[in-house]
């Protein structure tokens, strides 16, 4: 992990942030209050932000739209859907995964809105 991950993360468990993270009510009130609390967090580019709420999702057990097949080693990050370490470019939340919501409905539809009306179709 990289150094300001591992810093942001220390902040995080020092300030005794992670009860204020488990106390909101849901992805998007738990997004906006990490970035309260880490506004650096904006500007960060996908993997760095991947490895900071997938270590929260794992070790603290918040809820941050990380998918269940979704893995991170370093700077690499895997899809292990079909059981083996495939490389993927996905982003957290991930919403919407033509693996993993083969039933057409997106796993967060709360961060999908356009969808909410209406479940996509497979194609």
């Amino acid at each position: 992990m990289k150094n300001r991950v591992e810093e942001a993360i220390e902040r995080i468990e020092t300030n005794g942030w992670v009860e204020d993270l488990r106390e909101c009510s849901g992805l998007k009130e738990r997004y906006s209050k990490l970035t309260e609390f880490l506004p650096e967090t904006r500007a960060w580019r996908s993997t760095p932000a991947n490895q900071l709420v997938f270590y929260l999702h794992r070790i603290h057990g918040l809820n941050f739209g990380v998918c269940e097949f979704y893995e991170i080693d370093g700077d690499r990050q895997f899809c292990m859907i079909s059981g083996e370490k495939s490389e993927c470019r996905c982003v957290i939340p991930q919403p919407f995964c033509i693996l993993r919501d083969k039933n057409g409905k997106p796993k967060y539809p709360e961060l999908m809105p356009h969808i909410t009306s209406k479940v996509a179709q497979p194609v």
